[in-house]
């Protein structure tokens, strides 16, 4: 086989992993309150939710490592064993799993039904039911599902695209912050919000999980060494990409051109007196294009997308929980997660997003070091104090974001006042929930030259 094909064929499964729901309603929401300030919200959005996954998916392959414990292990065991946790749980079930559920939901049932409390249960229960049976019972069907669904869900999204420029709602709306808080500033600094949420795609960390795939894949397609394997993968992600840079952006659009669709009332957009999210802008958008037929078609394209990714994240959940605790099968560990993302679930898409900010502070900066660390591994000869310094120095920023934010979420504590004034204005970009970026460089420098004088 050519690798020109081999390259196109990794490159398809790796945006295929990618690929979901979450990938859908993020830009959607950032185009509708970036108006005209699209471009640089997207600009953003791209560097944290297309750039970062590249970057992790080939510094796990040019490491050579075998899962993602091993991968951040050069910080140390314990810090890999509760940095996998972390990760897991994340993309598992706190976060990523009942955002499936909640996501299908405001999409294909809310609009029909509105928010109905029985409506939701009886859907929760449908649906984190079938994700449950699929994980636990081995089956084609999910595959086969997965196997045909991404084509049918880039071709309805490629009409609505295609009908926007054709026949828009409306033009290029106003910006307006969606929130006070940073990563909702759409109107005031609307690429620093454009990165912020690139984090909510979550896809930087799922690549440290996805890159055993790809590697594996590679290894299939006849890479003879990791150079060769480093060097597959990163032909490959830049095919997967580019496809997903493309659909943020005219999803983005789509979403700027569709303020005419809801009401905006006290500083927001309304779908029935409610706040909206994504998944709203993207369900009127395709009533509003293709009518209900075509509304319905893309709520079952979101059902199926979002059952496949619910399913695969049950089952590499459990199945890194039971490596880790092997006292609970396999099984027991697939029916904790259901149940607690089914918990999740009943918050709404709104609050899974908004509670997510915090964990999502604290561990894309701790991703995106390790991930440039393990890069730069030969320049420093992979020292561990140069891991664990500036580990360390980046924890303690993102720690501060991630309280802050929960503090203002909560409103159940404060932050001492002279702490809130170094971190925002003393620190370079702590104002825009960035000083993990000086911490981090200032951490490397400063273990380089501890590591030289310990040399000494």
């Amino acid at each position: 086989m050519k690798k020109r094909n081999t390259y196109i064929i990794i490159g398809f499964m790796l945006f295929a992993l990618f690929f979901g729901a979450g990938n859908l309603i993020y830009p959607a929401f950032l185009g509708i309150y970036s108006g005209s300030n699209l471009a640089l919200a997207i600009l953003g959005f791209c560097l944290t939710g297309v750039t970062l996954p590249l970057l992790g998916v080939v510094a796990v392959a040019y490491s050579g490592a075998s899962d993602v414990e091993d991968f951040v292990r050069p910080v140390s065991r314990k810090y890999a064993l509760l940095f996998s946790i972390a990760l897991y749980l994340s993309i598992g079930p706190f976060f990523a799993i009942p955002r499936t559920g909640a996501t299908s939901y405001s999409i294909g049932v809310e609009p029909i039904f509105g928010n109905n409390l029985a409506i939701k249960i009886i859907y929760g229960l449908i649906f984190f039911g079938i994700s449950y049976w699929l994980a636990i019972k081995p089956s084609k069907i999910a595959d086969r599902i997965g196997k045909y669904l991404t084509p049918a869900l880039l071709i309805i999204i490629a009409i609505l695209v295609m009908a926007s420029f054709v026949h828009p709602a409306g033009a290029i709306g106003q910006p307006h912050n969606a929130a006070t808080d940073i990563s909702s500033a759409f109107k005031s600094v609307p690429f620093v919000a454009g990165l912020i949420q690139g984090y909510g795609t979550m896809d930087a960390l799922a690549s440290l999980a996805f890159a055993i795939l790809v590697i594996n894949a590679s290894k299939e397609y006849e890479a003879a060494n990791d150079k060769e394997v480093a060097s597959m993968t990163f032909k490959s992600g830049l095919i997967a990409i580019i496809l997903l840079a493309l659909i943020y952006i005219f999803v983005g659009r789509i979403g700027a051109t569709s303020q005419s669709l809801f009401s905006f009332i006290n500083g927001q957009f309304v779908f029935e007196k409610n706040s909206i999210d994504g998944g709203h802008v993207l369900s009127q958008a395709a009533h509003f294009y293709l009518g209900s037929i075509g509304q319905a078609v893309l709520a079952a394209a979101i059902f199926l997308a979002c059952l496949t990714t619910a399913t695969g994240l049950i089952t590499a959940c459990a199945e890194y929980f039971h490596k880790i605790l092997p006292r609970l099968s396999h099984l027991a560990w697939a029916t904790i997660f259901t149940l607690v993302a089914a918990g999740f679930y009943f918050g709404g898409l709104s609050e899974l997003i908004k509670w997510s900010l915090p964990v999502l502070y604290l561990l894309y900066p701790l991703t995106i070091v390790i991930i440039a660390l393990v890069l730069l591994n030969p320049y420093f000869k992979g020292s561990a104090l140069v891991y664990q310094v500036t580990i360390a120095l980046t924890a303690i920023a993102g720690l501060y974001d991630a309280l802050s934010t929960l503090a203002s979420l909560t409103e159940l504590f404060r932050l001492p006042s002279a702490v809130v004034a170094f971190f925002t204005k003393t620190v370079p970009l702590g104002q825009y929930s960035m000083g993990w970026i000086s911490f981090a460089i200032f951490g490397f420098i400063l273990s380089l030259f501890l590591s030289k004088l310990k040399k000494q």
